[in-house]
């Protein structure tokens, strides 16, 4: 037997950390926009009407549904990659400083003695610790104490629980009966985990999850209560208990090298091709490949990728049928298939801004607190 290492105190610029060196990380620190009250309103009553004439929609989140939680985004003003930029630029300017202060005491013939001089390197090292040691105590937020969010509890709810009889108009197929169908995040916060009634069925998770190993062998997946230490699909140390497998588990959180989980991955493609409705929340859409699934549901996009020539039946797994190439003549419904194009709830600007169907500038959990209202799921759907 091995000693499980506690990891429950790692905290979640932590995570950032472990992340290689890695130069393009998109605009950090652009400025949040927000909506007047009457745009707003008028903005999520039209997102009402394209989810109510939606017969297969699709939710992509990323870290602004998670900030309620207390859990830092990366881009925002206050993000992480915010401020890992700016801590450079901190450093960068105190370096100048240094160097020329050391010419200017060149310039005096080193009047100070060494003794001095070595007092004076001293005291900016303990300045500069204590300015990373400050940052890194604005950081201290743990994931294990995270809770899910407003809008995580209302994705789960729209997945698990059927349209209002009041939307029954608005029904085509025995699909349409629910408001959202499948959900895809980049997060690694494991929060739409933590929601009981989202199957996981129903969730394609791209960037890893952090309460989460998983044996490569057998692909059995464990869902920890403690954070794993490892990152980059590295050995954790501990074992598969399906049966006889015994294979040595490994983390699922991805370095910038490491390629999205195939399964995961094939998912998010045939669900979001299948889509009439794409939900980009929270998110800046500027990690590829992910960002750009938000094109599947335009018809312009969905052509591009090729996805007229997908099975997207619910026949087969999702590898076979993003890659299932048909033969002959084209299926009718899918080279007709009903796109009514995605929207972007986010306080920044992102590349895909121009040709989105609607683009909402407010916090998430507001825009979904009113939007379940609008929907007809009523006051008590979150008690």
């Amino acid at each position: 037997p091995f000693a499980v290492k506690k990891t429950n105190h790692i905290m979640s610029a932590g995570y950032a950390e472990r992340l290689k060196e890695y130069p393009n990380k998109g605009k950090c620190g652009l400025p949040e926009n927000y909506d007047t009250s009457r745009s707003l309103s008028s903005k999520i009553s039209t997102l009402a009407n394209l989810l109510n004439d939606s017969s297969y929609t699709v939710v992509l989140t990323g870290a602004g549904i998670s900030t309620s939680a207390g859990i830092p985004d990366f881009r925002g003003p206050n993000g992480i990659w915010t401020r890992e930029q700016e801590r450079l630029k901190q450093l960068q300017l105190m370096m100048k400083k240094k160097k020329r202060k050391r010419v200017e005491q060149e310039s005096r013939k080193k009047k100070k003695n060494g003794d001095d001089d070595q007092m004076e390197q001293l005291q900016d090292d303990r300045e500069q610790q204590q300015q990373k040691q400050e940052t890194s105590n604005e950081d201290n937020l743990s994931f294990v104490t995270a809770k899910p969010t407003l809008t995580h509890r209302a994705l789960a709810h729209l997945i698990a629980t059927k349209k209002p009889k009041s939307n029954k108009q608005h029904h085509r197929n025995n699909k349409s009966h629910y408001h959202v169908h499948h959900l895809i995040t980049q997060n690694i916060d494991g929060l739409h985990g933590k929601t009981p009634q989202l199957p996981r069925s129903h969730l394609s998770i791209l960037h890893g999850d952090i309460f989460t190993e998983k044996c490569p062998t057998c692909h059995t997946e464990y869902i920890r209560n403690y954070e794993i230490s490892t990152i980059g699909l590295q050995p954790t140390g501990r074992y598969c208990t399906n049966g006889s497998c015994q294979g040595a588990l490994i983390d699922t959180l991805l370095d910038w090298e490491d390629a999205l989980p195939e399964k995961d991955w094939e998912t998010s493609q045939v669900e979001c091709a299948k889509a009439e409705l794409i939900l980009c929340l929270g998110t800046s859409l500027r990690i590829e490949p992910a960002g750009g699934l938000c094109r599947l549901a335009t018809t312009e996009g969905f052509l591009e990728a090729g996805a007229d020539e997908w099975d997207l039946s619910d026949d087969g797994d999702a590898k076979e049928q993003s890659k299932k190439k048909k033969k002959g003549k084209k299926k009718q419904q899918q080279s007709t298939q009903k796109k009514l194009g995605y929207v972007i709830v986010n306080l920044q600007e992102t590349p895909y801004d121009d040709q989105a169907a609607l683009v909402i500038r407010a916090k998430v959990d507001d825009v979904m607190e009113r939007l379940m209202s609008k929907l007809g799921y009523g006051s008590d759907w979150d008690t």
